[in-house]
């Protein structure tokens, strides 16, 4: 058969036969969709081609989104370096697309050369297979890093795969072309984590030294996009925007790829019970993103939900129930996680429905306490997969001195959290959230755990007003309630403040006369109130558009610490008490769970992994400079209390640890995986 002209326009040339795209000689990356399109587009260069048209020439046998299709030429017009001054490719309302740039039809002979080195290697199309195809990529020489977010990610081509690997203690991004036998370290990415690609596969996002971080993948230093506290997720949308959630208990933001300062995006429905927004992921249209919602009392991320929110309003519908880290695969296919497998079913992107029943894709895949799954899936058939199990949420509770070594390790359970030193120091309370949701009294000298709550869900303990009582929250008689109980268990718990609305203790006062809590109101959010002890009234003592949780009187009764994100990021401040006056910002750089030492000469708070520490030893009109005390991956803390505590010489911490994951030594590539 004679050989098809040859299509050149501006510095790029473009050859049908050998499917080959080149600029200056030099052939360019490019996938089998993509190519199809710009070469029904060239072959009619100067004439309007219908939608309708490119989708039966591009995806002959098969039905597909008009997203698609817009995918493909956001990739030619980002592959074409298209800008206002050179044009190439021309969008016609409602009706479809036009090549514009000026192009020269030359025979193959004029411009080849025979023989086999004339003709680049032929990619053909990942969606051709008719039975899936399975390849282990070995970590030779490196550890894959199974941290609380996603570790691999995938090229929207399915040509590359990133991943994140641990070094010298330390993390590091290494890409790996996956016709190629190496991975390559990514210069400039000490510390990273959560990697995404761009929707042109030319840029990898991550996380590090607290910011939202871009890199080139063709090489080049990375760029800052944002500061971030602790990231729950990040997808760059076709409009150029970076979507993420900024924390454990947050909703999802956004800002621009370019760099630039974020802005909120949803907003916590908190009188439904969410808690987190986090892992999302950009629907095709560029208009929504995908997200899983983490409920209030959830034992694990099993019983999280996905949701569409729309970038235009930040409204958003919930689609699934029983998800986690959903992902959209073209041809209408939506993905999720639960437990340790993959899950699909045909998904209506622009009704935002799941239209069929779902099936097992996947058992066997690696799933962190967090939510998040450890796959990726490509446009073009490709998934990618750490082999593993869900993350056991069995936890330790262990003993730290102030650098962070470990002295002790006491005990473990199913989602241990919420330590509390008895005021005598001889045991704690804790709690235990298996199959269900209780309080525990554990004695350091015994080593035993001693149940002391059974019905509803239980959680949120402190000690106090009195000596050897209980203060905490419980569901049994509707929503979280505020209940007294005795630690010797004499008699049952006792109702102290009711409400239509969850609430969750923060401290007594010094003197045992007040008990300030969070109230989780479904138009302010979290807020600050205080119930008197004498009078059983409770008033507001902090209630704004903003969310206020983790309340703690000072030692003294003077002033009252707790954490906002008033400022767009949870920060820890500092009013007087008993009139909420005098606000003062006490962390700088992020920071959650406040906890005073006994004789308030300090005040602890987290902020990330680190464990920081504000000397108050000249009052809280002179606040000292936040310094970091120790480090670590202990669980952290949500919007109730703090996940740690302080022994009353303020040497010890209690801390929460999670079991570590076996590690794994490869990642499994599935191609054509819909095919099965």
């Amino acid at each position: 058969m004679p050989a098809s002209p040859l299509y050149a326009f501006g510095p790029f040339s473009l050859d049908p036969d050998r499917r080959v795209v080149t600029r200056a000689g030099e052939p360019l990356p490019v996938t089998a969709r993509a190519f199809d399109v710009l070469l029904a587009l060239v072959e009619r260069a100067g004439q309007t081609v219908e939608k309708d048209e490119l989708l039966r020439l591009v995806w002959p046998d098969t039905v597909v989104e008009e997203a698609n299709l817009s995918q493909q030429i956001f990739t030619i017009r980002k592959l074409l370096g298209q800008t206002d001054e050179q044009p190439y490719i021309a969008t016609v309302p409602r009706r479809g697309y036009r090549f514009v740039a000026t192009v020269a039809r030359m025979p193959q002979s004029e411009t080849t050369t025979e023989g086999p080195e004339a003709a680049p290697a032929r990619r053909e199309p990942l969606m051709t297979c008719t039975e899936a195809i399975r390849l282990a990529v070995p970590l030779d020489g490196t550890r894959l890093a199974l941290g609380p977010c996603p570790s691999v990610a995938i090229a929207p081509d399915g040509s590359r795969l990133v991943f994140v690997a641990g070094e010298g203690g330390s993390t590091r991004l290494y890409l790996r072309p996956l016709d190629r036998f190496e991975a390559v370290a990514i210069p400039g990415t000490e510390g990273a984590s959560n990697p995404f690609f761009s929707p042109d596969g030319r840029w990898i996002g991550f996380q590090a030294a607290r910011q939202l971080r871009k890199v080139p993948i063709d090489g080049g230093p990375p760029l800052a996009v944002c500061e971030v506290a602790d990231l729950r997720g990040a997808a760059w949308t076709a409009d150029d925007e970076i979507v993420f959630a900024p924390g454990p208990t947050t909703g999802l933001w956004r800002a621009p790829a370019s760099g630039g300062p974020p802005t909120p995006l949803t907003t916590l429905r908190f009188e439904a019970g969410e808690r987190t927004h986090r892992w999302p992921h950009a629907l095709p249209d560029s208009r929504r993103v995908l997200f899983t919602i983490g409920g209030a009392g959830a034992t694990s991320f099993d019983e999280a939900a996905l949701a569409v929110a729309d970038l235009a309003t930040g409204e958003y519908r919930l689609v699934l129930r029983h998800a986690s880290d959903g992902r959209y695969a073209p041809a209408g296919t939506l993905v999720w996680a639960r437990g340790a497998a993959l899950f699909a079913a045909a998904f209506d992107p622009q009704g935002s429905r799941v239209d069929g029943s779902a099936r097992v894709v996947l058992n066997g895949v690696a799933m962190s306490a967090t939510g998040a799954a450890h796959f990726a899936c490509s446009s073009t058939g490709v998934l990618v997969h750490v082999p593993g199990e869900a993350q056991s949420l069995r936890r330790s509770l262990v003993a730290v001195d102030r650098q962070g070594r470990e002295l002790a390790r006491y005990t473990g359970g199913e989602s241990l959290e919420e330590p509390r030193f008895a005021p005598d120091g001889r045991s704690a309370i804790v709690s235990l959230r298996g199959r269900s949701s209780d309080l525990w009294l554990y004695e350091f000298s015994r080593g035993a755990l001693e149940r002391l709550t059974y019905e509803g869900e239980n959680f949120a303990a402190i000690w106090g007003p009195d000596e050897g009582t209980i203060t905490f929250s419980s569901s049994r008689g509707g929503p979280s309630d505020l209940y007294l109980l005795r630690a010797d268990r004499a008699g049952e718990p006792e109702l102290l403040v009711a409400s239509e609305f969850d609430k969750v203790a923060g401290a007594w006062s010094p003197d045992g006369t007040a008990l300030i809590f969070a109230e989780y109101h479904p138009e302010s959010g979290a807020d600050l109130w205080v119930v008197d002890r004498t009078t059983e009234r409770a008033r507001p003592f902090v209630r704004t558009r903003f969310n206020e949780y983790s309340p703690i009187f000072s030692p003294d009764g003077r002033f009252v610490a707790y954490a906002t994100d008033a400022s767009g990021r949870p920060e820890i401040v500092l009013v007087s008490y008993p009139d909420a006056t005098g606000k003062r910002q006490i962390s700088t750089d992020g920071g959650t769970e406040p906890v005073w030492s006994r004789d308030g000469s300090e005040l602890f708070y987290r902020s990330g992994d680190r464990m920081m520490r504000v000397d108050m030893s000249r009052g809280a009109a002179e606040p000292g400079i936040p310094t970091t005390l120790f480090e670590g991956r202990y669980v952290p803390g949500t919007v109730t209390l703090a996940n740690y505590d302080i022994s009353a010489d303020a040497d010890r911490f209690l801390m929460v640890v999670a079991d570590d994951p076996p590690v794994p030594t490869a990642i499994r590539v599935t191609i054509g995986w819909r095919a099965e």
